[in-house]
């Protein structure tokens, strides 16, 4: 029995040491993936700019992106949102106009969301709800009803309202706070 115990003991402890090793090993391949991940989808919210160039602005809070044209116009932001979703993390980007008057677009960068329900929340139809509405105002989710752009409502996805509901809360809070930081930085109030 302790000859077992010995040999279970040693294998458990050898294939923890290799499994640590191979992960540690790729660590840097992990994080290349999730850099070109994010600049994918950086460049989606702002996709009629050629080459559009990103820069990270050092602000306290949610990640903000500056997004300008190869020429130096300002295309607009970029927010990055996380927030909980029914089945974990969500992180989304959210694109917002030069004039931070409305939201240019909306990517997913990252779910674990149930596949044909939440994971719905990367589809075109439910993204595009955001497009043109008011980063200002509270933006609100409906069931079964058509929604009012002019009342800044999207509809849930059917089936999967925690996940709707967690994109919404997402957009609501930290690019509400992005708008913040950047009229602070403005000098606007």
């Amino acid at each position: 029995m302790k000859k077992m115990i010995l040999v279970l003991g040693l294998v458990t402890l050898i294939s923890g040491v290799v499994l640590a090793g191979i992960y540690t090993g790729l660590i840097p391949r992990i994080e290349a993936n999730q850099q070109a991940a994010l600049e994918r989808s950086l460049s989606a919210l702002f996709e009629g700019a050629e080459e559009p160039q990103f820069e990270t602005l050092d602000t306290e809070g949610p990640a903000i992106y500056r997004a300008e044209s190869s020429a130096g116009d300002l295309l607009g932001y970029a927010v990055r949102v996380t927030t909980t979703g029914y089945g974990g993390e969500i992180r989304l980007l959210v694109g917002i106009n030069p004039d931070l008057s409305s939201i240019a677009g909306l990517e997913v960068v990252q779910q674990v969301e149930t596949p044909g329900l939440g994971a719905r929340i990367t589809e075109e139809d439910f993204r595009a709800q955001f497009e043109g509405l008011d980063p200002t105002e509270t933006v609100s989710y409906i069931k079964n009803e058509e929604p009012d752009p002019e009342e800044n409502e999207v509809q849930a996805i059917s089936g999967a309202t925690i996940s709707s509901e967690a994109v919404v809360d997402g957009v609501n809070s930290d690019v509400g706070r992005a708008i913040e930081i950047l009229r602070e930085e403005a000098g606007q109030s």
